[in-house]
């Protein structure tokens, strides 16, 4: 079937990359990658203390959220992957929290809530063209009083924007080119965290605070699975490819990532560190990497025996991998983005 529309080109070129790494995985270099050892690469400083992450793996840019911790505005970090270096800083509204790119359309969502002249709870979703690298537009999200705006994921083929909305247990979805959230999507749990969505399967899984992972279907945007992982979860990723989806559970002292496939089932519990936090997979290693905050290490999680394959003395919150330059980006604790080689 021909394609058509704005953005065949670059569609495309997304499709034929993802291509390129089921090849890859056939021949079994993804598991030649997966027995390589991963190190420290450097570090990049940054303007202030970074939250969130993310990466556009068609342009090689990467984004990192910083709070100004009230200031005016705050900002977004871009670094050019192929120097890792700083190479602007983007004024953005004061909701630098977390970070989802739309690598098709090359727009940056930035989503958080702060607290207004009279003291109520304001969110919103930011939206940065990343071609002008300029703050296009600013998509305000109602919510309750409470924690606001806690995760961010944009489907890649359809470019609807799911948002993570933990004082009303739903998520709202935000349509490609519209000013204003479009739905909301009611949970089976509560205080939604980690939002992560497979574009080929048009499946989003959603990680709550309590000990459940709700399945939602993104074309009828209603629950189809509820599965029980940990006891209180954070962020989620998923492989595209594989199926599978890294759900961490992030309490001090508990040092698990549960394993779902792409239905919601169980498959696995990984031990990894002290409170796990971050969590982002490669498609094409099928290599998951998660902060552990208390322990200051990032786990390597090995997805096709779903073991730790290499534990790293990095203290981060957040991370991101670009796939296509096998580097993985950890928001550090002092003003710093820590790189690390994949292999």
């Amino acid at each position: 079937m021909k394609r058509t529309g704005k953005y065949t080109k670059e569609l495309n070129f997304m499709l034929h990359t993802i291509g390129k790494y089921v090849a890859f995985a056939a021949l079994g270099v993804s598991a030649l990658s997966a027995a390589s050892a991963q190190s420290i690469k450097g570090t990049i400083n940054l303007p202030g203390t970074p939250e969130d992450v993310a990466v556009n793996y068609l342009t090689n840019r990467i984004y990192v959220a910083i709070p100004s911790f009230g200031g005016p505005t705050d900002t977004l970090a871009v670094i050019d992957g192929n120097t890792d270096t700083l190479i602007q800083s983007i004024s953005i509204p004061t909701v630098g929290y977390t970070v989802a790119v739309d690598t098709v359309r090359n727009l940056v969502y930035v989503g958080g809530c702060f607290e207004d002249v009279n003291g109520l709870n304001r969110c919103e979703v930011a939206v940065v063209n990343g071609k002008q690298n300029s703050l296009a537009q600013t998509i305000p999200v109602t919510t309750s009083q409470g924690n606001g705006i806690q995760g961010l994921t944009v489907n890649q083929i359809t470019g609807t924007v799911y948002v993570s909305n933990a004082s009303d247990n739903v998520i709202d979805v935000i349509e490609p080119g519209a000013k204003a959230v479009c739905s909301t999507i009611s949970l089976a749990g509560e205080s939604p965290v980690g939002v992560a969505v497979n574009p080929f399967t048009n499946q989003v899984y959603v990680a709550l605070s309590n000990d459940l992972v709700d399945v939602i279907d993104g074309r009828k945007k209603t629950i189809v699975a509820t599965a029980t992982v940990g006891t209180s979860n954070a962020n989620v990723a998923s492989n595209w490819l594989s199926g599978n989806v890294f759900v961490v559970n992030s309490v001090e002292g508990i040092s698990t990532v549960g394993v779902l496939n792409s239905k919601g089932g169980n498959v696995a519990t990984v031990a990894v560190g002290n409170t796990p936090f971050g969590v982002d997979v490669d498609l094409a290693t099928n290599l998951a990497f998660v902060t552990n905050l208390i322990d200051n290490s990032v786990s390597v999680i090995n997805g096709k025996t779903n073991t730790v394959s290499a534990t790293l003395p990095v203290s981060g919150t957040f991370v991101a991998v670009n796939p296509t330059t096998a580097k993985v980006y950890v928001s550090g604790q002092a003003n710093q983005l820590i790189v690390l080689n994949e292999q």
